[in-house]
């Protein structure tokens, strides 16, 4: 027989506390790195939730994390990774999905911030992202067992903002990408904080 002061049956929320609702959210980038070597690489861009209930979530767990201490790495959760296609990359297994998923990148941040021009004949400069918004779908994946919540794509700000996007299930693939489109609108000029971590240190 066990027995102990406080016991009762009663099913904690420390897990969904813990974890971002499924969903999409207006974010702000705050870096961007490739990441690897050719011709292997992947972009990473560093966000932050700009919008709503959530505002700030990534930037308040990862310091909660850093005070509270830990035995894992602490990593800021606020990255979502591409694999930037390549035809020479021989450990790409889907390279056309790669290329469709870089280029719904690229059209949602041109939807979302169409004052800036994030590609030319001479490429894409990952650059230019610091400090603009971007729509980010939030999904539950699981590991081990563990369930719990990620970034897994970009979205047009205004349908995040309207409720356009849908939840994405589980394992659910990419729909059809994006179009371009030709309305210019004035973007809020924001300014970004600084990161949690030192320039020589990224801990994502």
């Amino acid at each position: 027989m066990i027995k102990y002061q406080g016991m009762k049956a009663e099913e904690s929320n420390w897990r969904k506390n813990n974890q971002l609702p499924v969903g999409a959210y207006v974010c702000q980038v705050l870096d961007a790195k490739i990441e690897g070597n050719e011709p292997d690489q992947r972009l990473a861009v560093v966000f932050e939730i700009y919008e709503g209930e959530y505002k700030g979530w990534y930037m308040q767990k990862y310091k909660a994390q850093k005070e509270r201490g830990s035995n894992y790495e602490i990593k800021y959760k606020g990255v979502l990774r591409l694999r930037i296609p390549n035809p020479d990359n021989k450990k790409a297994q889907y390279p056309e999905s790669d290329q469709r998923r870089f280029n719904d990148m690229i059209a949602r941040f041109q939807n979302s911030n169409p004052n800036t021009e994030f590609y030319s004949e001479n490429g894409f400069d990952e650059m230019l992202l610091k400090g603009k918004l971007i729509g980010i779908s939030v999904a539950e994946d699981e590991y081990n067992g563990a369930t719990f919540t990620k970034p897994v794509r970009f979205e047009n700000v205004d349908d995040v903002r309207q409720g356009l996007v849908k939840p994405i299930e589980r394992n659910a693939p990419d729909p059809t990408p994006a179009p371009m489109v030709d309305q210019r609108s004035q973007m809020q000029i924001v300014n970004t904080e600084a990161l949690p971590w030192d320039v020589n240190g990224r801990p994502y």
